[in-house]
């Protein structure tokens, strides 16, 4: 079973992913910032992150930098309502397995993180 760690503010956001993916048989656990997601990096092993762009304080760049710093290294699928092309080519330049735009429909979500985790 692949395990996914989700890391957003928004709490509905959070567990309207969190049911998607639990539903396809994915394990996951919820962080709601980075400073929770490295914690839980920290403690557990995880198969993908789906994290959103844009949160107070540390943003998903941030963490997708101090993973390509100190490691692990784990598939981040991005996830922003707030998308332009300079956003994208960050979030890709920095390795991040994708971006997904909010809203997104429940399939665009099974594809993205299949295609993450593969």
């Amino acid at each position: 079973m692949q395990t996914i760690l989700i890391t957003d503010d928004d709490t509905a956001c959070r567990d309207t992913i969190q049911r998607t993916l639990e539903r396809q048989g994915y394990r996951v656990e919820s962080a709601a910032g980075v400073e929770d997601a490295l914690d839980a990096i920290r403690h557990n092993s995880f198969d993908l992150i789906v994290c959103d762009f844009r949160m107070p304080g540390k943003t998903g760049l941030d963490l997708l930098v101090e993973l390509n710093e100190r490691g692990p290294h784990i598939p981040v699928l991005m996830v922003s309502a707030y998308a332009d092309p300079r956003t994208e080519a960050a979030v890709v330049q920095l390795g991040a397995a994708g971006l997904l735009r909010k809203p997104f429909r429940r399939q665009d979500l099974l594809d993205s993180v299949a295609r993450a985790i593969h």
